[in-house]
């Protein structure tokens, strides 16, 4: 009876999708046994009992109220990627930084509001991992007024797959000791299916196309390319850029950028794109790992394909944020404090790489670190109280932060900042590339007005520097989004403003209500407990430092 009416609630806010200002979807989380990429079967993450997750879609000012069901057997929880949540911190969705998730078997609603944005973001699990096992969609915010600037748009979006399940794979790595984690050969979907078996892209004659290209790949990082064609950036994570003539794109994990492309003026030829699958820390073998997949950019029906001669990389222009610059010419910001984080790897005897940005690996709290924030007064500006775990940097309301950010590591990381954008101002060398078979990152700055997103890649044996403004309260997680790295440590946590935060924030009933149903309190310092009093806290994984 209950599914009868949860569908009937579907259908019916079905036909109000796209032409109102109040946009209702309803998600009943799942899993389902299924071969998404030919190879391995496994219990993919689902909605609605199907893969893929369709697409969401709204206008600019629209409100999204995204209904959720748990149907699995451990808590979830729900982020829209890229929302800037104005004293909405609760509906973020990430897991004990500013709710406690959804526990299995019960519903809750997530209410995101659209009117300060547009531009291509993406709708992901936060909790258990989900988002690697196929908890993932793309989340277009589309202009009220169709921009002249292009004719028609597609979407492209690629995920990476494993042959298993996250925590089957964290287990066989438990299991090995390694000091690393093994090899895994990963393969791609394209458009939520099997690479190999992914549709044309139909091109017309002189049409201007917007191709939003999306990467929610979790470990592994993308290049796309359309030979033959001219590509122009115009966005990058939803933010608009002045264009920007590249050969082809380049994308870590959660990162997005729109681009234009004209179409040729006649139909004599079709063409192919190409796409590669590749990390830095996974072993080259052939077939494997890099893996090449091409896609038909078809203007006729058994036309034949043009011969355009392979170039090699190196000779390519990239979409390289530092090279990019701001639409809106927002300056570069002046520095009032700087934060500095370090990345750094150790493997304990258990055998599960830790990584951190400081002395001890992130992990949750006993209580959300949102409502530590809210709930301890004048304490909530002392980062002791949301305990060493937290990784907790207190931020004032107005000041201009500088993020310095050191990687001696052999792994690229894509480091996202929820709730916000940050400037790339700087990047260059750290450590010593050449000597650990890497290739030195060159040192370069930022234009006058630099581009800003809300992930970025930091090369191995590198730092990037990047800035933000403090323009509200919030508490907001910065963290790897290769899921070897959120998972195992590499986060920390910026509460800006906490007075703003307690005059501002209200939680709704049906937030603390989850908690209630966890047993998580929703008061005290990260122990649940008053003042600096941390028994009960589990004890922090301090990284090495040598």
């Amino acid at each position: 009876m209950l599914s009868f009416i949860w569908g009937l609630f579907l259908l019916l806010n079905s036909a109000t999708i796209g032409c109102a200002e109040r946009v209702e979807l309803f998600w009943d989380i799942c899993r389902l046994n299924i071969s998404r990429d030919g190879y391995s079967t496994w219990k993919s993450m689902c909605v609605n009992n199907a893969v893929p997750i369709p697409p969401v879609h709204v206008t600019q000012g629209d409100v999204l109220v995204l209904n959720v069901r748990n149907s699995l057997d451990v808590p979830t929880a729900v982020h829209a990627h890229g929302i800037y949540h104005n004293y909405t911190d609760y509906y973020d969705g990430a897991e004990m930084v500013t709710e406690c998730g959804i526990p299995q078997g019960e519903n809750f609603t997530y209410i995101i509001d659209t009117t300060n944005q547009v531009g291509d973001l993406w709708i992901h699990g936060h909790a258990h991992s989900q988002l690697t096992d196929g908890f993932r969609t793309p989340f277009i915010i589309h202009e009220k007024i169709k921009p002249s600037t292009y004719d028609e748009e597609k979407l492209l979006y690629f995920e990476d797959w494993n042959e298993r399940a996250f925590k089957d794979m964290v287990a066989i790595d438990a299991k090995l000791k390694l000091a690393d984690f093994p090899p895994s050969y990963r393969t791609m979907l394209i458009n939520g299916v099997n690479a190999n078996t992914s549709k044309s892209l139909h091109f017309e004659p002189r049409k201007r196309y917007r191709l939003r290209i999306m990467s929610l790949s979790t470990s592994s990082w993308i290049k796309f390319r359309m030979p033959g064609h001219t590509m122009h950036v115009i966005s990058k994570d939803g933010v608009e850029a002045v264009p920007m003539e590249v050969d082809g794109l380049d994308l870590g994990p959660g990162q997005r950028v729109s681009i234009i492309v004209t179409a040729h003026d006649t139909t004599e030829f079709n063409y192919m794109y190409n796409v590669t699958l590749y990390a830095n820390f996974i072993p080259l073998y052939p077939g494997l790992m890099p893996r090449h997949y091409s896609g038909l950019i078809e203007y006729q029906k058994n036309a034949p394909l043009a011969n355009i001669p392979a170039v090699d990389d190196a000779q390519l222009v990239w979409n390289d944020v530092i090279n990019m610059q701001a639409r809106d010419r927002m300056p570069l910001l002046p520095v009032d404090r700087q934060i500095v984080l370090s990345i750094k790897q150790f493997t304990p005897e258990h055998g599960i790489p830790y990584y951190s940005f400081g002395d001890y690996a992130f992990n949750h709290s006993l209580v959300p670190i949102l409502f530590t924030a809210l709930s301890m007064g004048e304490l909530a500006s002392n980062s002791s109280v949301y305990g060493p775990q937290a990784q907790a940097h207190i931020l004032q309301y107005g000041e201009s932060i500088e993020l310095l950010v050191y990687n001696d590591n052999s792994k690229d990381h894509s480091l996202h900042l929820h709730r916000g954008e940050y400037q790339v101002v700087e990047v260059g060398p750290y450590g010593d590339a050449v000597a650990n078979n890497h290739t030195a990152v060159e040192f370069q700055k930022s234009g006058p007005s630099p581009m800003r997103c809300d992930v970025v890649t930091v090369r191995a044996y590198s730092y990037i520097k990047l800035r933000f403004h403090v323009n509200r309260g919030m508490v907001a997680l910065f963290h790897c989004h290769m899921m070897h790295g959120g998972y195992f440590g590499l986060a920390a946590t910026f509460i800006a403003a906490p007075e703003l935060l307690q005059k501002h924030v209200k939680v709704p009933e049906e937030v603390i209500r989850m908690c209630k149903l966890r047993g998580i309190k929703t008061s005290g310092n990260a122990a649940g407990n008053e003042g600096f009093d941390m028994t009960g806290l589990p004890t922090p994984f301090l990284v090495n430092r040598e």
